[in-house]
């Protein structure tokens, strides 16, 4: 082939190269790497007392790029920080109950979201899905963070809006009393049941009071949160064949819950009356290790990630996977805060770890 002929071809192929590596192209190439969804694990501990090494339960769910929030516990504003993700971005936040250790995080994520929306001049709201009370619990968090911003708003008034005279809050509560589906958009479906984590609460109070494990379905797969639950058929009915279980794990087995029932006892003086109280609530409120496998195992899922425990180390949380795996034999990850999972054609893996903000 002549020089000429080959020189041209070469000047084709790099202006092909050059049309291939366009904004627009680099763009598509972005879109596809986000095809995906990812469970980041912000906090894991189980509750109510604080750890230091862990922060209470909180998942960011991020699907094709969009991220979604299920509960906030205490420490999830810092983890978020320290994995770089920009609260104001959540714009849809679900909290499975009204229980401390799931919600009193909402305060500091929902401060720091009032702060930048306001100086941002934003007219973008922030919906949070949850039980009975969910708009009480709204409410009484804007009073508390609007005290402290009053002074900044005296100030500087242009920095902030007002509805007849308040601070106005970006944030929509949305309640729901009822199974089923409670929210869709063009991402996610997301599916309620109601679970068995009041089980033992009077009748009068379960008529006001909920627990709700979700099924979330995005188009990678089917994700189930079961936030805090006792043995439950409608969990198990809930995540049927889904692809990923987000399975609280309370206590390793009875030894270890008799263990922590003795520890509690002495520290706060319990008669045995309360004790067996105590006992019974973790029995039917909650799940162990090997509830969570026999879950699994009934619900036929392909695959389990622990939270709301909390092991000593790794070995530890070795000894949690094989509870599990007493009665399931698909993949068990126990998971520290922080790490991620990307779910993609059905199948979880464990992703790189989150990238430090900078």
């Amino acid at each position: 082939m002549p020089i000429r002929t080959v020189s041209r071809c070469a000047l084709w192929l790099t202006a092909f190269a050059l049309c291939l590596s366009t904004p627009a192209a680099r763009r598509a190439d972005a879109a596809d790497a986000d095809a995906r969804a990812e469970v980041l694990f912000l906090g894991t501990s189980g509750g109510p007392l604080l750890h230091a090494a862990r922060s209470k339960p909180s998942t960011l769910l991020t699907v094709d790029g969009r991220e979604y929030l299920i509960d906030c516990g205490i420490g999830t504003m810092e983890r978020m920080l320290q994995a770089g993700i920009d609260s104001t971005a959540v714009k849809t936040i679900f909290l499975t109950h009204l229980h401390s250790d799931h919600d009193l995080g909402l305060a500091e994520v929902l401060g720091n979201d009032f702060f930048v929306l306001n100086q941002r001049r934003s007219p973008d709201s922030i919906g949070i899905y949850g039980p009975p009370e969910t708009k009480e619990l709204i409410d009484a968090a804007v009073r508390f963070i609007t005290v402290s911003v009053r002074p900044f708003a005296a100030e500087n008034p242009s920095d902030y809006r007002t509805v007849a005279g308040h601070l106005a809050s970006p944030f929509i509560a949305h309640e729901f009393n009822h199974d089923g589906v409670i929210y869709t958009d063009d991402k996610i479906r997301v599916v309620a049941a109601g679970n068995s984590h009041y089980a033992l609460m009077p009748e009068r109070a379960r008529q006001r009071l909920q627990s709700y494990s979700y099924r979330i379905e995005t188009p990678h797969g089917s994700i189930v949160f079961t936030g805090d639950t006792g043995p439950s058929d409608a969990v198990v009915r809930l995540a049927e064949r889904a692809d990923v279980l987000v399975a609280e794990s309370s206590t390793r087995g009875e030894d270890d819950l008799q263990q922590f029932i003795d520890a509690m006892v002495k520290r706060n003086h319990w008669s045995p009356a309360r004790a067996q109280e105590f006992h019974a609530h973790f029995v039917s409120e909650h799940l162990n290790a090997s509830d969570v496998g026999q879950l699994a195992d009934k619900a036929h899922v392909k695959a389990v990630l622990l939270y709301h425990y909390d092991p000593d180390d790794k070995a530890d949380q070795a000894a949690y996977v094989a509870g599990v795996k007493k009665y399931f034999s698909g993949q068990v990850f126990a998971p520290d805060d922080r790490d991620r999972y990307c779910l993609s054609s059905g199948t979880i893996l464990s992703c790189p770890p989150t990238p430090a903000a900078k």
